[in-house]
């Protein structure tokens, strides 16, 4: 298996050959119709009924945003009911609604450390009823979703495009998998045409600190001519 994070320190170039350039969809369920608030689960209702400025008020902001994204509700309904129950700053709604999954119950279980983590067993908002062990997930129970059938009620958007990467280091003689995001594999593909449409060139991977984190980063250069041998080395 090829190993998800390269070798290289940081700035390390290397000479790398492209396997495979896979363009993946991340896609993301949301319900036709908006679901009863009488049907939330328990976790959400006591998300909307506690304290909003409580602790842990940017987890619940996050949870509460995509899941009212996912089951249904328009922005401006969804925005009126996400102010109501929450403190915390417009972005966060901005950045999940519509745009992020909702976690899943096993996810929510968990203790969380804080914002963007989003588990919550540490605030004491799950409790389960006698329905939560039938469904995976917060949106599962409001849509009642029990099968993949169920899930024609609702529609696919993509939400988020990323390249899936495989190379081959000539350095390390070691095959390496890279995930990209969007710009980072669009700019790729634009490399590897010119790569193609000229000769002499090689392609090129080092990582690069971005904001405190090391980020993939290709370049052409130019191929080097093979030495020739001198009557020196012969002799």
């Amino acid at each position: 298996m090829p190993s998800k994070i390269p070798p290289q320190n940081e700035g390390q170039e290397s000479p790398v050959s492209v396997e495979s350039l896979e363009r993946q969809e991340e896609m993301l369920w949301i319900s036709h119709e908006p679901a009863l608030q009488e049907a939330f689960p328990p976790c959400i209702k006591a998300v909307l009924n506690r304290p909003a400025e409580g602790k842990g008020k940017h987890r619940t902001a996050a949870i509460l945003a995509s899941f009212l994204g996912q089951v249904g509700y328009q922005r401006d309904e969804a925005g009126r009911i996400w102010h109501e129950a929450t403190d915390a700053e417009e972005r966060i709604f901005e950045e999940w609604f519509c745009r992020m999954h909702c976690p899943k119950c096993r996810a929510l279980q968990r203790k969380g450390s804080g914002y963007p983590e989003l588990g919550i067993a540490d605030l004491g908002l799950c409790r389960p009823d006698d329905l939560c062990p039938n469904f995976e997930g917060p949106v599962e129970y409001a849509c009642r979703i029990l099968s993949e059938k169920d899930r024609e009620r609702g529609e696919l958007i993509s939400i988020k495009t990323r390249y899936r990467l495989r190379i081959f280091d000539w350095s390390s003689g070691k095959e390496t998998a890279i995930e990209l995001s969007e710009k980072e594999g669009e700019a790729l593909v634009l490399l590897l045409r010119e790569k193609a449409a000229g000769r002499d060139k090689i392609l090129v991977y080092k990582r690069v600190l971005v904001k405190g984190r090391l980020k993939p980063c290709f370049s052409l250069r130019d191929q080097e001519e093979p030495r020739r041998q001198m009557l020196s080395d012969l002799i």
